[in-house]
């Protein structure tokens, strides 16, 4: 994920986004989100938290053998033109799942063909009612969407059932250029244990 570092332009953009994040996940709500929503919308958020229990809330020993197990599973495939990214079609629409050095995402892009497949509202109150536990008020701030403009994200941090850090990024705006995301924290250890072992040769080299 690209993070920019804001001008003083998008410094005043930001502001009047935080200001008005509760007016807008407010609306989420609202009469007219609901005429463009998708009328699948349950299955949809259904798909992709199933899809992300599955495989992101287990627990690994390492981010080689989640690799692995999303290498081996038979309704994953790998994705085309992304690397290392595997995905799943469910009623023409794209879920994936992605092994991360320090963890698992779980994407989808949540507006195809005009119709919005979720709101940030649905997907908070069905993280909740799954046992997560938010730590924080809603975030946002300015990320890149594919096809490298700018616009205003949600992030918003939760502990999952399991006890991992889990972290949920969903746009604000151009909601068909931006994949939504929800990325499990894993594998802390083994990242502490390789930085350890890194310095360790460094020192056995200089000897």
């Amino acid at each position: 994920m690209n993070k920019l570092t804001p001008n003083k332009a998008l410094y005043s953009a930001i502001i009047i986004s935080t200001i008005f994040t509760g007016l807008l996940l407010s609306g989420c709500g609202s009469s007219q989100n609901k005429i463009a929503e998708s009328p699948k919308a349950s299955e949809h958020l259904s798909t992709f938290l199933s899809l992300h229990t599955q495989f992101c809330e287990k627990k690994y020993t390492s981010s080689s053998s989640l690799k692995q197990t999303l290498k081996k599973a038979s309704d994953l495939k790998l994705a085309n033109n992304f690397e290392g990214v595997y995905e799943v079609t469910v009623d023409n629409i794209s879920f994936a799942v992605s092994p991360e050095d320090d963890g698992c995402t779980t994407d989808v892009m949540i507006k195809e063909n005009d119709q919005l497949l979720f709101t940030f509202e649905d997907i908070n109150s069905a993280l909740l009612n799954q046992g997560y536990i938010e730590t924080s008020e809603p975030k946002s701030r300015i990320d890149l969407g594919i096809d490298q403009s700018k616009l205003t994200i949600i992030e918003k941090k939760y502990i999952s059932p399991s006890g991992e850090v889990t972290i949920l990024d969903f746009p604000l705006e151009k909601k068909d250029k931006y994949y939504m995301t929800l990325f499990a924290k894993k594998f802390i250890a083994e990242k502490h244990r390789s930085k350890e072992e890194f310095i360790k040769s460094l020192k056995m080299a200089a000897l």
